[in-house]
Formats: structure tokens, C-alpha cells, sequence
């Protein structure tokens, strides 16, 4: 790859340290927004130079995913055993946020791919419709840090009115990962106790983060 890498260098002009600092940023983060803060260069580059990143990936058994619409860039795993193994819980969060996203899409009330919502939506939406006692508080944030991780979701400020009450912003990395066969196990779900429940919870997250797993 060194190879491929001087040679796409010499044809850009750019510096190699801009590459590799993109694919760095990727491993680590998984997806970049040209919306993003902090981002767009990283997306923009990928986006120009989609055969060199698609042939680096690969051979780290990745694929690249980018798209042009949405400007999302990113890689998902391509062996089963990159994915990670979610907790249940984990799962159905995963599945109400992207309800909550599809609903949204449906009202026209999304911005650049982007969808606005809040902890306390996220947390009614859960009881009403898997039937479960929210989590803790300190269980909640860390499963919100793990999708932050991911792309799947940005973290704002809280509301001057309610300080436990978080805006969150619920991105496109959402349908990636959440398909419409989760979306069916979230209709069907009936509540049962975590050790019946009958979610397939393998989902496309690289498992480069220090994640708890199964």
C-alpha cells in the first residue's frame, strides 16, 4: 500500500500525512459528515479519492461506504467476526432511533441527512414501545457514547429548562446498521425477559473501539 500510496500522492499533490490522518480518523471513527464539524476534509477526501481508500480498506477488511447525497463517507466491517456483538439493550436503542429517524424523514424534519430529537423522546420511545424500565442514568450515557462513537448519533447541549434532558441529533449511519429486518424484531418485540429475548443483535460496527461485548 506504500506504493499505492506515493503514487496517489504525486497525482493530488497533496501530502501524504492528509491520507493517512483520514484513514486514521476513519478506523477510529468510522464515518465522516461533510456536516460535521472537524470533519469535511476527512469526507472530502474520501470522497475524491474513492479508488485509492476502497483498495486500502479492502485490505484491511473494510469496505467503503460513501454517500454522495447524504456526503456520509465511512467503512463497515466485511467479516462476520468484525461485528459487534450488542447487548439486547443496546439493540432496541439502536432500533428506537431508527424509528424515530424514519418518522422523522417522513415529516420532512431533517437537515443535511441529520434528524433532531432528545434523550427524553428516546427514553418515552423506549418504554412505550419494548415494554422495558429505562436504564440507569450512568447506563443510558454510556450507550449514547457508544453510538456517538459510531457515527450513529451527536450528542448537543441539555435544555436550560431540563439540564437531564440532551439534545441528540440522529444521523444516516442509522440505516446503515439498522435494517429493515430490526425494524420488524422492534414490532414484534414483546418484552420479554432479556434472557428469552429473540433479537439477532450482530450489527456493522467496527469493533476498533474498546466496546463491552457479550
Amino acid at each position: 500500500m506504500l506504493k499505492e500510496l506515493k503514487k496517489v500522492v504525486e497525482e493530488s499533490g497533496k501530502d501524504a500525512q492528509e491520507f493517512q490522518q483520514t484513514a486514521n480518523f476513519v478506523i477510529a471513527n468510522q464515518f465522516a459528515s461533510a456536516y460535521k464539524h472537524g470533519q469535511r476534509k476527512h469526507y472530502l477526501l474520501l470522497e475524491a479519492y474513492q479508488e485509492y481508500f476502497d483498495r486500502l480498506f479492502e485490505a484491511l477488511g473494510m469496505k467503503l461506504y460513501i454517500n454522495e447525497n447524504e456526503r456520509l463517507a465511512g467503512v463497515l466491517p466485511v467479516q462476520k467476526e468484525a461485528f459487534v456483538r450488542l447487548k439486547t439493550e443496546e439493540t432496541l436503542f439502536l432500533l428506537v432511533l431508527r424509528q424515530i429517524y424514519e418518522e422523522k424523514i417522513e415529516n420532512f424534519e431533517v437537515d443535511n441527512g441529520f434528524v433532531a430529537t432528545n434523550t427524553h423522546t428516546i427514553l418515552d420511545r423506549y418504554v412505550q414501545l419494548v415494554k422495558r424500565e429505562i436504564p440507569s442514568e450512568t447506563r443510558f450515557k454510556d450507550i449514547l457514547a457508544l453510538f456517538s462513537r459510531h457515527g450513529v448519533l451527536i450528542r448537543g447541549k441539555s435544555y436550560e429548562e431540563d439540564s437531564k434532558n440532551q439534545m441528540i441529533n440522529i444521523t444516516p449511519v442509522v440505516r446503515l446498521i439498522v435494517t429493515e429486518a430490526y425494524l420488524r424484531q422492534l414490532e414484534s418485540f414483546n418484552g420479554a425477559d432479556p434472557d428469552e429475548d429473540d433479537i439477532d443483535s450482530d450489527v456493522e460496527l467496527e469493533t476498533s473501539q474498546e466496546i463491552n461485548q457479550d
